[in-house]
Order: C-alpha cells, then structure tokens, then sequence
C-alpha cells in the first residue's frame, strides 16, 4: 500500500490491543408497524446515528416479522426477542405493540419541497417512486440520458429531461444526485451549490474528485451538501467515522467498501471460477456492465478518500493510491479473503489490498454485498459498522435518509 503523508495532528500511541468499542446510547421507538417502509426509515434514520432501537411496533400480529424483513433488506439486523429475553443483544429489538397502533397526525407541508432528480437507474427509479408516494416533495424534473426509454419506475410526462441546465432551470430546492459519471455528476452538483440549491448524493466518483472544495462551496452558499450513499450503500460508514472523530483524533480506517468484489471473493471461496463469480454478481445485480471500476479497485479507494476527509485527515488523492487487481490470474492470500482498504495515521499506510481476515470477527463471514468499517481513535476506542453496500433498496433508503434530514432541519 502507498505510503502517504497525512494531515493529523500529533498523536499518542494506541494502547496495546484494541479497547473495547464506544458503548452506543439507546432510543425507543413506538411506531405504527402497518406501515412499513416508513417504520423501517423511522429505524434506520436512529440506527445511522449509532443509536441502539427498541421499537414497539404497533399493528396486527405480522408487523414485527414485516419490519424485521424491511430492516434486513437495508442491512439493518433485527431482532424479536420473546418475552423475558434481553432487549439489547442486539442493535435493533422489535417488540409487539398495540394492535391498534399509534394515532399518526397528518402534517400538511406549509410549502413542497422542489426536487430535481438527476438519474433514474436503479438508484435514482428508487428514489423517484420514493418522492412521487411522498406529499412533501414535488418533482420537477429528471435527469436521463434517453428521455424516451421505458424504465421500471415511469418517469411521469413532462419531467423527463437530457440536459442539466434545463433541470436547473426548473428552480429546484434540491437537487438528488444519482448518476454514476463522475464529471457530468460534479458539473452538475458544483452548478446546483453555486445557485443556492441543497444536495444530496450518491456519487461517489464525483464526491471524492474534490470534497474538501464542494464543502467549502455549499458553506459560502449557506445550502447543504449530503451524502451519505455515496460510501457503504445502507451501510452508515460517513456516519461512523463522523462519530469516532467526535470523540478523538482518527488513528486508523480499515474497510472493506466494495460489495461487487465480496460478492465475487465469497464466490471465488466456495470454487468458482473468476469468470463465472463475475457472471454471477452481474446476474445478482451488484456488477456493472463494466466492473471495472469494482475490479481495479478504483471504487474502493474513492470512498476511502470520502472517508478520509470526514476523519478530518485531509484530502487523498485517489490516483495515487496503491490498488490491487481482482482478476482471474490474481494471486490471492490464502484462507478468507477481503477487498481491504487500509488508512493508517501513524505509517501513512493508504490503499486497497486484497488480505485474509480468518479470525477477524468483523470482515470474516461478511455477506455477499455487504461492506464493513473499523476505525481506531488515537486512544484506541474503536468504533464498526456493517450493513448493505449495494443494491437499490439500502442505497435509495441512504438517499431517503439525508432527503428527510434535509425536511427535518428547515430546508
């Protein structure tokens, strides 16, 4: 891996051994279960904030299992304890509620929030059929490449559009990014700061090229630059390093970011042949037409320079990380394996490798598409987190999250 000189203040010496993590606070949750997907985002919202859930789900007898099932689908791990059992064994607990349930009181929005969608792949079809169910937004135009395609998600008459500036020109309050060209993607995110215009998104590529610049341009502008989906799908990895930076100075990152070489490891561990684990993660829908950016490791280590800048390390250059190749003729370490992105304060060690994990209770086991994250303090407080990294159930709920974050704070 490169050897990097990263921007941290002095630090102390991590204690032997790492300590154990930060013990996370607990909220309680009384919800009305009938309706699942706002339950689940009701959830996931507390869960990305390193919150431990007890949630009281409140309809007929099938609401906990259903919750449960939509918890899982973003990554989140629920449980249902039986009566008498510990509540806290682990991060989510659903208990049967009421079977009538909570009384929602039905808010009418003094203004609809206008939002502008750029993409409709499966990110951006996800997060459009999210907006058209929601009475707080109004849509006001998407983004397409071939605004006469049929999709999955119809874009309704009027909104399709092909070129960025008629999209701005329609003065959304938001602009959701979701298209996966990192130039077009950080075109049309920096002219959407620059008007004034809040911005959540998904782009990782487009992030990374230079997020240190984009903060500071959403901050002169007064808006909101969001983006959560863009590192770890439904996983809350911004969140985490967020978090261990709260509580000290970031000593050490080490993830594995990228779900279509998991998928394709896990595959390869159980006999496959490279050429078929990569037919298969196109078929599971986690590989692109062209992996490349996945194989290469590119993908990985432009979220770790995402990550990077939220520890506060300062700005990575992408490029100039070392980077090993998933390929049929790759020589890999022996036992399990992962795609491990690895960033160390203290030997300026930075990069993507491919390292055997047997043992580590973290990154062994760890399903298909998942991604997982660990980052050590100074003091050696650790804190993790694990969830779905792909896919467009988890990614749009990440999306979804920051949009509701955005009502939320008066946007």
């Amino acid at each position: 891996m490169s050897a990097l000189a990263l921007t941290a203040p002095g630090l102390p010496a991590i204690p032997p051994g790492d300590a154990p993590p930060t013990e996370e606070p607990v909220v309680l949750l009384q919800l009305d279960a009938t309706v699942t997907a706002e339950a689940v985002s009701s959830v996931y919202r507390e869960v990305r904030r390193g919150r431990r859930v007890v949630v009281v789900a409140g309809g007929d007898s099938g609401a906990p299992e259903r919750l449960a099932l939509g918890l899982d689908a973003v990554g989140v791990v629920a449980a249902l304890p039986t009566p008498g059992e510990a509540l806290f064994h682990a991060g989510v607990a659903i208990v049967a509620g009421p079977s009538a349930p909570p009384t929602r009181i039905a808010s009418t929005p003094t203004r609809l929030l206008r939002v502008a969608l750029a993409g409709c792949g499966v990110v951006g079809g996800g997060v459009l059929e999210r907006l058209l169910a929601d009475p707080r937004f109004e849509v006001v135009g998407v983004l397409v490449r071939h605004p006469g395609k049929r999709r999955d998600v119809p874009i309704p008459a009027g909104l399709a559009l092909s070129d960025p500036a008629a999209l701005l020109a329609r003065e959304p309050d938001i602009l959701v990014e979701a298209i996966s060209e990192a130039s077009t993607g950080l075109a049309l995110v920096r002219a959407a700061l620059s008007r004034g215009v809040d911005v959540v998104s998904a782009n990782k590529q487009a992030i990374s090229a230079d997020l240190p610049a984009l903060a500071r341009l959403a901050g002169d502008g007064g808006v909101r630059l969001l983006y959560s989906a863009s590192v770890g799908g439904g996983a809350p990895l911004i969140e985490t390093v967020r978090r261990a930076r709260s509580h000290g100075a970031v000593a050490r990152i080490e993830a594995v970011l990228n779900g279509t070489c998991n998928f394709i490891l896990n595959r390869l561990a159980e006999g496959l042949a490279f050429d078929a684990a990569l037919s298969a993660a196109k078929e599971a829908g986690f590989a692109e037409a062209d992996p490349s950016a996945d194989l290469t490791g590119l993908d990985a280590v432009a979220k770790l320079a995402i990550l990077a800048h939220e520890a506060g390390l300062g700005r990575l250059e992408a490029n100039g990380l070392t980077r090993e190749t998933l390929a049929g003729n790759a020589t890999l370490p022996t036992g399990e394996v992962r795609q491990l992105a690895r960033l160390d304060v203290r030997t300026g060690e930075a990069g993507v490798a491919f390292r055997a994990v047997g043992g580590d209770a973290l990154f062994a086991g760890l399903p298909d598409e998942w991604n997982a994250l660990r980052v050590t303090t100074a003091d050696g407080r650790v804190f993790t987190a694990r969830g779905r990294g792909a896919g467009r159930i988890p990614t749009t709920e990440s999306v979804w999250a920051d949009l509701v974050d955005l009502v939320e704070s008066g946007r």
